[in-house]
Protein backbone atom coordinates (compact mmCIF):
# COMPACT_ATOMS: atom_id res chain seq x y z
CA UNK A 1 0.00 0.00 0.00
CA UNK A 2 1.23 3.91 -0.13
CA UNK A 3 1.37 6.11 2.46
CA UNK A 4 -2.11 7.73 2.42
CA UNK A 5 -3.33 4.60 2.46
CA UNK A 6 -1.00 3.03 5.11
CA UNK A 7 -1.35 6.20 7.05
CA UNK A 8 -4.80 5.75 6.97
CA UNK A 9 -4.63 2.04 8.08
CA UNK A 10 -2.77 3.10 11.03
CA UNK A 11 -5.05 5.62 12.07
CA UNK A 12 -8.20 3.54 12.04
CA UNK A 13 -6.12 1.06 13.89
CA UNK A 14 -5.89 3.39 16.62
CA UNK A 15 -9.50 4.49 16.41
CA UNK A 16 -10.43 0.91 16.78
CA UNK A 17 -8.00 0.27 19.27
CA UNK A 18 -8.74 3.10 21.87
CA UNK A 19 -12.32 2.81 21.25
CA UNK A 20 -12.37 -0.49 23.59
CA UNK A 21 -15.95 1.32 24.79
CA UNK A 22 -17.15 1.63 21.33
CA UNK A 23 -17.99 5.13 21.96
CA UNK A 24 -17.20 6.20 18.57
CA UNK A 25 -17.30 3.56 16.47
CA UNK A 26 -20.08 0.47 17.12
CA UNK A 27 -19.44 -3.22 16.90
CA UNK A 28 -21.96 -2.92 13.91
CA UNK A 29 -19.84 -0.40 11.91
CA UNK A 30 -16.94 -2.72 12.65
CA UNK A 31 -18.47 -5.37 11.00
CA UNK A 32 -20.24 -3.58 7.70
CA UNK A 33 -16.55 -1.77 6.88
CA UNK A 34 -15.10 -5.22 6.83
CA UNK A 35 -18.62 -6.68 4.86
CA UNK A 36 -18.27 -3.08 2.56
CA UNK A 37 -14.58 -3.47 1.96
CA UNK A 38 -15.18 -7.37 1.13
CA UNK A 39 -17.53 -6.39 -1.44
CA UNK A 40 -15.37 -3.46 -2.84
CA UNK A 41 -12.17 -5.29 -3.26
CA UNK A 42 -12.98 -9.04 -4.01
CA UNK A 43 -12.12 -12.43 -2.98
CA UNK A 44 -8.92 -12.10 -5.07
CA UNK A 45 -7.83 -9.03 -3.69
CA UNK A 46 -4.35 -8.73 -1.59
CA UNK A 47 -4.27 -8.49 1.98
CA UNK A 48 -3.01 -4.90 1.47
CA UNK A 49 -5.80 -3.62 -0.68
CA UNK A 50 -8.82 -5.36 1.57
CA UNK A 51 -7.34 -3.27 5.02
CA UNK A 52 -6.46 -0.17 3.01
CA UNK A 53 -9.71 -0.05 1.79
CA UNK A 54 -11.28 -1.16 4.92
CA UNK A 55 -9.42 1.62 6.32
CA UNK A 56 -10.95 4.27 3.43
CA UNK A 57 -14.47 3.15 4.48
CA UNK A 58 -14.24 3.56 8.25
CA UNK A 59 -12.62 7.18 8.12
CA UNK A 60 -15.54 7.70 5.21
CA UNK A 61 -18.00 7.52 7.93
CA UNK A 62 -16.21 8.72 10.88
CA UNK A 63 -15.26 11.84 9.30
CA UNK A 64 -19.06 12.91 8.64
CA UNK A 65 -19.28 12.61 12.81
CA UNK A 66 -15.88 13.59 14.04
CA UNK A 67 -14.12 15.82 10.91
CA UNK A 68 -11.05 15.62 13.16
CA UNK A 69 -10.24 12.23 11.77
CA UNK A 70 -10.52 12.78 8.34
CA UNK A 71 -7.99 16.20 8.62
CA UNK A 72 -5.97 13.41 10.37
CA UNK A 73 -6.34 10.57 7.39
CA UNK A 74 -4.82 13.12 4.51
CA UNK A 75 -1.36 13.49 3.65
CA UNK A 76 -0.62 17.24 5.08
CA UNK A 77 0.84 19.87 2.32
CA UNK A 78 3.01 21.09 4.07
CA UNK A 79 5.33 19.07 1.66
CA UNK A 80 3.92 21.10 -1.30
CA UNK A 81 5.69 24.24 0.03
CA UNK A 82 8.44 23.25 2.70
CA UNK A 83 11.38 22.39 -0.20
CA UNK A 84 10.86 25.35 -2.54
CA UNK A 85 10.92 27.35 0.00
CA UNK A 86 13.61 26.31 1.64
CA UNK A 87 15.47 26.47 -1.39
CA UNK A 88 14.72 29.29 -2.05
CA UNK A 89 15.95 30.92 1.14
CA UNK A 90 19.59 28.78 0.62
CA UNK A 91 19.92 30.87 -2.72
CA UNK A 92 19.34 34.14 -1.34
CA UNK A 93 21.76 33.10 1.78
CA UNK A 94 24.04 32.04 -0.85
CA UNK A 95 23.50 35.58 -2.43
CA UNK A 96 24.04 37.48 0.49
CA UNK A 97 26.51 35.61 2.05
CA UNK A 98 28.96 35.53 -0.55
CA UNK A 99 30.07 39.14 0.41
CA UNK A 100 34.20 38.68 -0.56
CA UNK A 101 35.26 41.52 1.63
CA UNK A 102 36.19 45.24 1.76
CA UNK A 103 37.61 47.62 -0.84
CA UNK A 104 36.05 44.66 -3.15
CA UNK A 105 39.71 42.85 -3.26
CA UNK A 106 39.36 38.67 -3.57
CA UNK A 107 41.43 37.44 -0.70
CA UNK A 108 42.25 33.58 -3.05
CA UNK A 109 42.38 31.91 0.49
CA UNK A 110 39.69 32.93 2.44
CA UNK A 111 36.90 33.29 0.67
CA UNK A 112 33.63 32.61 1.20
CA UNK A 113 33.40 29.97 -1.63
CA UNK A 114 36.40 28.02 -0.76
CA UNK A 115 34.20 27.14 2.70
CA UNK A 116 31.57 26.23 1.16
CA UNK A 117 33.57 23.52 -1.25
CA UNK A 118 35.56 22.23 2.06
CA UNK A 119 32.28 22.47 3.88
CA UNK A 120 30.52 19.88 0.93
CA UNK A 121 33.23 17.77 0.50
CA UNK A 122 33.39 17.03 4.79
CA UNK A 123 30.27 16.06 4.01
CA UNK A 124 30.77 13.68 0.63
CA UNK A 125 33.79 11.80 3.31
CA UNK A 126 31.01 11.13 5.82
CA UNK A 127 28.42 9.98 3.76
CA UNK A 128 31.26 7.77 2.18
CA UNK A 129 32.70 6.25 5.37
CA UNK A 130 28.77 5.69 6.65
CA UNK A 131 28.38 3.62 3.57
CA UNK A 132 31.55 1.77 3.81
CA UNK A 133 30.84 0.95 7.57
CA UNK A 134 27.49 -0.70 6.76
CA UNK A 135 25.65 2.40 8.57
CA UNK A 136 23.67 3.74 6.34
CA UNK A 137 21.38 0.89 6.16
CA UNK A 138 21.12 -0.33 9.69
CA UNK A 139 21.94 3.02 11.74
CA UNK A 140 20.63 6.23 12.94
CA UNK A 141 20.55 9.12 10.80
CA UNK A 142 23.17 12.28 11.51
CA UNK A 143 21.81 14.52 13.80
CA UNK A 144 21.36 17.42 11.34
CA UNK A 145 19.02 15.43 9.76
CA UNK A 146 17.16 13.81 12.25
CA UNK A 147 16.58 17.07 13.43
CA UNK A 148 15.69 18.17 9.48
CA UNK A 149 12.98 15.07 9.65
CA UNK A 150 11.67 15.89 13.28
CA UNK A 151 10.82 19.89 11.65
CA UNK A 152 9.50 18.49 9.01
CA UNK A 153 7.08 16.20 10.77
CA UNK A 154 6.02 18.77 13.13
CA UNK A 155 5.03 21.19 10.70
CA UNK A 156 2.77 18.32 8.84
CA UNK A 157 1.29 17.40 12.61
CA UNK A 158 -2.21 18.83 12.67
CA UNK A 159 -3.14 19.82 15.86
CA UNK A 160 -6.23 20.38 18.33
CA UNK A 161 -8.31 17.91 19.44
CA UNK A 162 -10.46 20.47 21.53
CA UNK A 163 -13.97 19.17 21.80
CA UNK A 164 -13.24 15.33 20.85
CA UNK A 165 -15.11 12.50 22.37
CA UNK A 166 -12.21 11.05 25.21
CA UNK A 167 -12.18 7.38 22.99
CA UNK A 168 -11.22 9.83 20.16
CA UNK A 169 -8.26 12.45 21.68
CA UNK A 170 -6.80 8.49 22.96
CA UNK A 171 -6.69 7.21 19.16
CA UNK A 172 -5.20 10.29 18.21
CA UNK A 173 -2.56 10.36 20.72
CA UNK A 174 -1.81 6.70 19.85
CA UNK A 175 -1.53 7.75 16.32
CA UNK A 176 0.69 10.81 16.83
CA UNK A 177 3.30 8.22 18.35
CA UNK A 178 2.74 5.28 16.01
CA UNK A 179 2.55 7.10 12.99
CA UNK A 180 6.06 8.62 13.15
CA UNK A 181 8.00 5.67 14.29
CA UNK A 182 6.58 3.85 10.98
CA UNK A 183 7.00 6.64 8.99
CA UNK A 184 10.19 7.63 10.21
CA UNK A 185 13.06 5.96 7.12
CA UNK A 186 10.38 8.02 4.49
CA UNK A 187 10.69 11.05 6.51
CA UNK A 188 14.58 10.86 6.47
CA UNK A 189 14.70 10.29 2.68
CA UNK A 190 12.69 13.59 2.50
CA UNK A 191 14.85 15.46 5.30
CA UNK A 192 18.26 14.09 2.86
CA UNK A 193 16.15 15.45 -0.21
CA UNK A 194 15.62 18.57 1.38
CA UNK A 195 19.35 19.08 2.67
CA UNK A 196 21.06 18.07 -0.19
CA UNK A 197 18.39 20.18 -2.51
CA UNK A 198 19.13 23.47 0.04
CA UNK A 199 23.30 22.87 -0.28
CA UNK A 200 22.80 23.02 -4.19
CA UNK A 201 20.79 25.90 -3.95
CA UNK A 202 22.98 27.55 -1.12
CA UNK A 203 25.78 27.38 -4.19
CA UNK A 204 23.88 28.43 -6.92
CA UNK A 205 23.49 31.51 -4.79
CA UNK A 206 27.09 32.05 -4.21
CA UNK A 207 27.66 31.93 -8.12
CA UNK A 208 24.92 34.23 -8.75
CA UNK A 209 25.95 36.46 -6.05
CA UNK A 210 29.02 36.56 -7.23
CA UNK A 211 28.54 37.21 -10.94
CA UNK A 212 25.24 40.28 -10.02
CA UNK A 213 28.35 42.28 -7.90
CA UNK A 214 31.11 41.44 -10.76
CA UNK A 215 28.60 43.02 -12.96
CA UNK A 216 28.29 46.16 -11.21
CA UNK A 217 31.60 46.48 -9.23
CA UNK A 218 35.50 45.69 -10.08
CA UNK A 219 36.58 43.05 -8.01
CA UNK A 220 40.59 42.58 -7.56
CA UNK A 221 42.17 39.00 -6.67
CA UNK A 222 45.26 38.90 -4.33
CA UNK A 223 46.47 36.78 -1.59
CA UNK A 224 47.96 37.32 1.92
CA UNK A 225 49.33 34.39 4.42
CA UNK A 226 51.61 34.47 7.50
CA UNK A 227 52.69 31.21 6.98
CA UNK A 228 52.16 30.27 3.23
CA UNK A 229 54.36 31.35 0.11
CA UNK A 230 53.61 31.28 -3.47
CA UNK A 231 54.41 27.61 -4.08
CA UNK A 232 51.89 26.90 -1.29
CA UNK A 233 49.44 29.10 -2.79
CA UNK A 234 50.10 28.01 -6.70
CA UNK A 235 50.02 24.17 -5.20
CA UNK A 236 46.49 24.25 -2.61
CA UNK A 237 44.85 26.36 -5.45
CA UNK A 238 45.55 23.85 -8.07
CA UNK A 239 43.88 21.44 -6.17
CA UNK A 240 40.96 23.29 -4.91
CA UNK A 241 40.34 24.47 -8.43
CA UNK A 242 41.49 21.88 -10.34
CA UNK A 243 37.19 20.98 -11.40
CA UNK A 244 36.54 24.03 -12.68
CA UNK A 245 39.75 24.54 -14.28
CA UNK A 246 39.13 21.20 -16.09
CA UNK A 247 35.36 22.91 -17.14
CA UNK A 248 36.59 25.95 -17.97
CA UNK A 249 39.80 25.51 -19.64
CA UNK A 250 41.22 28.61 -18.03
CA UNK A 251 44.12 27.19 -16.33
CA UNK A 252 45.42 28.20 -12.66
CA UNK A 253 48.25 30.88 -12.30
CA UNK A 254 51.36 29.12 -11.12
CA UNK A 255 53.79 30.09 -8.47
CA UNK A 256 55.15 33.27 -10.30
CA UNK A 257 51.90 34.81 -11.08
CA UNK A 258 50.58 34.27 -7.46
CA UNK A 259 53.72 36.16 -6.39
CA UNK A 260 53.27 39.05 -8.23
CA UNK A 261 49.71 39.62 -6.59
CA UNK A 262 50.19 38.37 -3.73
CA UNK A 263 51.26 40.97 -0.64
CA UNK A 264 49.34 44.30 -0.15
CA UNK A 265 49.16 45.28 -3.73
CA UNK A 266 46.43 45.99 -6.21
CA UNK A 267 46.35 42.40 -7.61
CA UNK A 268 44.64 41.99 -10.73
CA UNK A 269 41.39 41.71 -12.12
CA UNK A 270 39.28 38.51 -10.76
CA UNK A 271 37.22 37.58 -13.47
CA UNK A 272 39.06 34.28 -14.49
CA UNK A 273 38.91 33.64 -10.64
CA UNK A 274 35.39 34.03 -10.38
CA UNK A 275 34.69 31.65 -13.10
CA UNK A 276 37.32 29.22 -11.37
CA UNK A 277 35.08 29.11 -8.85
CA UNK A 278 31.93 29.31 -9.95
CA UNK A 279 33.36 26.09 -11.99
CA UNK A 280 34.69 24.49 -9.28
CA UNK A 281 31.28 25.07 -7.24
CA UNK A 282 29.09 23.83 -10.16
CA UNK A 283 31.25 20.63 -10.34
CA UNK A 284 32.10 20.05 -6.34
CA UNK A 285 29.18 20.57 -5.16
CA UNK A 286 25.39 21.59 -7.67
CA UNK A 287 25.84 18.49 -9.42
CA UNK A 288 26.70 16.13 -6.94
CA UNK A 289 24.33 17.44 -4.32
CA UNK A 290 21.77 17.55 -7.20
CA UNK A 291 22.39 13.40 -7.80
CA UNK A 292 22.31 12.81 -3.97
CA UNK A 293 18.95 14.73 -3.97
CA UNK A 294 17.63 12.33 -6.74
CA UNK A 295 18.93 9.31 -5.10
CA UNK A 296 16.86 10.16 -1.84
CA UNK A 297 13.88 11.28 -3.78
CA UNK A 298 13.67 8.53 -5.77
CA UNK A 299 14.27 6.48 -2.42
CA UNK A 300 11.39 8.41 -0.72
CA UNK A 301 9.09 7.62 -3.62
CA UNK A 302 9.54 3.77 -3.20
CA UNK A 303 8.87 4.29 0.13
CA UNK A 304 5.77 6.19 -0.24
CA UNK A 305 4.44 3.67 -3.41
CA UNK A 306 5.16 0.54 -0.89
CA UNK A 307 5.08 1.66 2.54
CA UNK A 308 6.21 -1.20 4.69
CA UNK A 309 3.52 -1.68 7.10
CA UNK A 310 3.27 -5.38 8.00
CA UNK A 311 0.04 -6.97 8.44
CA UNK A 312 1.49 -9.22 11.13
CA UNK A 313 -0.66 -7.71 14.13
CA UNK A 314 -3.02 -9.52 16.18
CA UNK A 315 -5.08 -6.11 15.54
CA UNK A 316 -4.57 -7.09 11.69
CA UNK A 317 -4.99 -10.82 11.87
CA UNK A 318 -8.18 -10.34 13.19
CA UNK A 319 -9.94 -7.96 10.22
CA UNK A 320 -8.09 -10.77 7.55
CA UNK A 321 -9.47 -13.98 8.85
CA UNK A 322 -12.74 -11.90 9.35
CA UNK A 323 -12.63 -11.33 5.79
CA UNK A 324 -11.13 -14.41 4.49
CA UNK A 325 -14.13 -16.35 6.47
CA UNK A 326 -16.96 -13.97 5.85
CA UNK A 327 -19.04 -14.83 9.11
CA UNK A 328 -17.96 -16.29 11.73
CA UNK A 329 -19.55 -19.81 12.46
CA UNK A 330 -19.70 -21.29 16.47
CA UNK A 331 -20.66 -23.87 18.06
CA UNK A 332 -21.64 -23.67 21.44
CA UNK A 333 -22.46 -26.64 23.14
CA UNK A 334 -23.93 -26.27 27.20
CA UNK A 335 -23.88 -28.75 29.79
CA UNK A 336 -26.35 -29.15 32.45
CA UNK A 337 -27.38 -25.78 31.79
CA UNK A 338 -30.34 -24.18 29.73
CA UNK A 339 -29.00 -20.67 28.40
CA UNK A 340 -31.57 -18.33 28.95
CA UNK A 341 -32.09 -16.13 25.65
CA UNK A 342 -30.35 -13.40 27.37
CA UNK A 343 -27.57 -14.97 28.27
CA UNK A 344 -27.28 -16.14 24.61
CA UNK A 345 -27.11 -13.23 22.89
CA UNK A 346 -24.63 -11.78 25.62
CA UNK A 347 -22.37 -14.52 23.90
CA UNK A 348 -22.90 -13.25 20.49
CA UNK A 349 -22.13 -9.83 21.25
CA UNK A 350 -18.66 -11.30 22.99
CA UNK A 351 -17.67 -13.04 19.72
CA UNK A 352 -18.77 -10.39 17.46
CA UNK A 353 -16.84 -7.88 19.39
CA UNK A 354 -13.57 -10.68 19.93
CA UNK A 355 -13.54 -11.75 16.31
CA UNK A 356 -13.99 -8.28 14.46
CA UNK A 357 -17.21 -9.58 12.21
CA UNK A 358 -20.22 -11.00 11.98
CA UNK A 359 -20.80 -14.29 13.90
CA UNK A 360 -23.47 -17.04 13.61
CA UNK A 361 -24.01 -19.14 16.71
CA UNK A 362 -25.18 -22.76 16.52
CA UNK A 363 -26.71 -23.80 19.85
CA UNK A 364 -26.96 -27.15 20.64
CA UNK A 365 -29.67 -28.17 22.90
CA UNK A 366 -27.32 -28.77 26.87
CA UNK A 367 -26.04 -31.79 27.31
CA UNK A 368 -27.96 -33.23 30.23
CA UNK A 369 -25.59 -34.06 33.70
CA UNK A 370 -23.80 -37.35 33.45
CA UNK A 371 -24.48 -37.97 29.90
CA UNK A 372 -21.93 -39.46 28.10
CA UNK A 373 -23.05 -38.56 24.41
CA UNK A 374 -22.00 -35.34 22.49
CA UNK A 375 -23.39 -33.63 19.95
CA UNK A 376 -21.92 -34.14 16.62
CA UNK A 377 -19.38 -31.45 15.44
CA UNK A 378 -20.18 -30.47 11.95
CA UNK A 379 -16.98 -30.37 9.58
CA UNK A 380 -17.41 -27.11 8.18
CA UNK A 381 -14.90 -24.39 9.22
CA UNK A 382 -15.80 -23.45 12.83
CA UNK A 383 -14.18 -20.08 14.56
CA UNK A 384 -14.50 -21.86 17.77
CA UNK A 385 -16.49 -24.24 19.60
CA UNK A 386 -17.50 -23.03 22.88
CA UNK A 387 -18.56 -25.25 26.32
CA UNK A 388 -20.98 -23.30 28.35
CA UNK A 389 -21.15 -23.90 31.84
CA UNK A 390 -23.31 -22.20 34.62
CA UNK A 391 -20.74 -21.23 37.69
CA UNK A 392 -23.51 -22.15 40.29
CA UNK A 393 -22.64 -25.40 39.25
CA UNK A 394 -19.82 -27.41 41.39
CA UNK A 395 -17.50 -28.76 38.90
CA UNK A 396 -16.42 -32.59 39.02
CA UNK A 397 -13.92 -33.94 37.05
CA UNK A 398 -15.67 -37.24 36.02
CA UNK A 399 -18.57 -35.40 34.62
CA UNK A 400 -17.52 -31.46 33.70
CA UNK A 401 -14.16 -32.45 33.31
CA UNK A 402 -14.65 -35.87 31.21
CA UNK A 403 -17.82 -33.85 29.11
CA UNK A 404 -14.87 -31.08 28.34
CA UNK A 405 -12.06 -33.65 27.07
CA UNK A 406 -14.38 -35.31 24.93
CA UNK A 407 -16.04 -31.77 23.28
CA UNK A 408 -12.05 -31.27 23.13
CA UNK A 409 -11.52 -34.13 21.04
CA UNK A 410 -14.60 -33.98 18.52
CA UNK A 411 -13.41 -30.54 18.26
CA UNK A 412 -10.09 -31.40 16.95
CA UNK A 413 -7.70 -28.48 15.04
CA UNK A 414 -11.35 -25.60 15.99
CA UNK A 415 -10.17 -23.45 19.02
CA UNK A 416 -12.25 -24.79 22.08
CA UNK A 417 -13.06 -22.11 24.45
CA UNK A 418 -14.54 -22.95 28.13
CA UNK A 419 -17.50 -20.26 29.13
CA UNK A 420 -18.71 -20.45 32.90
CA UNK A 421 -21.70 -18.01 33.25
CA UNK A 422 -21.18 -16.04 35.93
CA UNK A 423 -25.06 -14.26 35.95
CA UNK A 424 -26.86 -16.13 38.24
CA UNK A 425 -24.37 -16.30 40.99
CA UNK A 426 -22.86 -13.32 40.93
CA UNK A 427 -26.80 -11.81 41.49
CA UNK A 428 -26.71 -14.36 44.65
CA UNK A 429 -24.01 -13.96 45.88
CA UNK A 430 -22.63 -11.00 45.08
CA UNK A 431 -22.20 -9.56 48.83
CA UNK A 432 -19.90 -12.51 49.07
CA UNK A 433 -16.56 -12.23 47.27
CA UNK A 434 -14.75 -14.72 48.61
CA UNK A 435 -17.65 -17.57 47.57
CA UNK A 436 -17.76 -16.41 44.00
CA UNK A 437 -13.76 -16.38 44.39
CA UNK A 438 -13.37 -19.73 45.51
CA UNK A 439 -15.92 -21.22 43.17
CA UNK A 440 -13.79 -19.39 40.21
CA UNK A 441 -10.85 -21.22 41.32
CA UNK A 442 -12.38 -24.54 41.54
CA UNK A 443 -13.18 -23.97 37.58
CA UNK A 444 -9.70 -23.33 36.95
CA UNK A 445 -8.37 -26.28 38.18
CA UNK A 446 -10.63 -28.24 36.42
CA UNK A 447 -10.05 -26.37 33.03
CA UNK A 448 -6.40 -25.98 33.76
CA UNK A 449 -5.73 -28.61 31.73
CA UNK A 450 -7.24 -26.91 28.22
CA UNK A 451 -6.40 -23.76 29.25
CA UNK A 452 -8.02 -20.84 31.08
CA UNK A 453 -12.34 -20.84 31.31
CA UNK A 454 -13.60 -17.28 30.65
CA UNK A 455 -15.80 -16.03 33.18
CA UNK A 456 -18.64 -13.39 31.69
CA UNK A 457 -21.73 -12.52 32.92
CA UNK A 458 -23.57 -13.34 30.12
CA UNK A 459 -26.70 -11.46 31.22
CA UNK A 460 -24.74 -8.45 31.27
CA UNK A 461 -21.14 -8.90 29.84
CA UNK A 462 -18.58 -6.22 30.13
CA UNK A 463 -17.51 -6.65 26.26
CA UNK A 464 -14.43 -4.19 26.34
CA UNK A 465 -12.77 -7.14 29.25
CA UNK A 466 -14.61 -10.42 28.26
CA UNK A 467 -13.34 -9.53 24.58
CA UNK A 468 -10.14 -9.09 24.86
CA UNK A 469 -9.40 -12.28 26.86
CA UNK A 470 -11.44 -14.26 24.66
CA UNK A 471 -9.29 -12.96 22.07
CA UNK A 472 -6.39 -13.75 23.55
CA UNK A 473 -7.63 -17.26 24.69
CA UNK A 474 -8.40 -17.79 20.76
CA UNK A 475 -4.97 -16.87 20.23
CA UNK A 476 -3.36 -18.80 22.53
CA UNK A 477 -5.13 -21.61 21.44
CA UNK A 478 -3.89 -21.94 17.54
CA UNK A 479 -3.83 -18.04 16.62
CA UNK A 480 -6.12 -16.31 14.56
CA UNK A 481 -4.65 -16.53 10.96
Amino acid sequence: MDERAARAVVLVRAIESADGAREIWSDADRVAAGRGAAESVGEAASEDRFVARRADLVLERLAARYPKTGVLARIPSVRGWLAPLAAALAFVLGIVGVEIGPGHRINLLAPPVLALLVWNLAVYVALLLTALSGRARAGPPGPLRQRIALAMRRLSQSGGTSGAPPALVAAIARFAVAWPALAAPLWQQRAARLLHCCAAALAAGAIAGLYVRGIALEYRAAWQSTFLDASDVARLLHVALAPGSWLTGIAVPGADHLRAIGGGGAGENAAAWIHLYAATLLLVVIVPRLALAAIAWSRERRLARHFPLALDHAYFRRLLHAWREGTAHVLAVPYSYDVPRANADGLARVMTRALESAVDIAWRPPVPYGADDLPVVPDTTLAAVVAVFNLGATPERENHGAFLAELARAAGRTPLIAVVDTSDFIARFHDQPARIAERQAAWRQLVAADGEPLFVRLAHPDLAEAAVALTLRLERVVGVR
